[in-house]
């Protein structure tokens, strides 16, 4: 499986993201979680979707099993996690549409260091 990280690559490569948020159907989240379940926790990271013409740019390994998260209760400390790009929990609520009983996927992990 993968994720586009499209606006956090940098981040993504140099190793700060460790969270990403991702508005999914519950089909989706069950695939994670079910990754998970079979220690199935590597995963490519593209910098867009490969349907648009992205290119793999690395892995990511998952931390923690996948979960929804009210995005009324964005924890601060996940600023920073999240690529620090938004200076407060309100600037990244309103990127995320600002209605905060969205219930949102919440993805842990750690970039994979290449091996070799």
């Amino acid at each position: 499986m993968l994720i586009s990280f499209a606006w956090t690559t940098p981040q993504f490569l140099d190793g700060s993201k460790t969270v990403t948020r991702r508005d999914w159907k519950d089909r989706t989240l069950v695939q994670w979680q079910k990754a998970w379940d079979e220690q199935r926790l590597v995963h490519d990271a593209w910098d867009k979707n490969p349907r648009c013409k992205g290119r793999k740019v690395g892995q990511f390994i998952l931390t923690a099993r996948p979960y929804r998260e009210r995005l009324g209760n964005f924890p601060a400390e996940d600023l920073e996690a999240e690529g620090g790009l938004w200076a407060t929990v309100e600037d990244y609520q309103k990127l995320q549409g600002g209605n905060l009983e969205k219930n949102l996927v919440v993805i842990r992990f750690r970039k994979r260091e290449e091996v070799g």
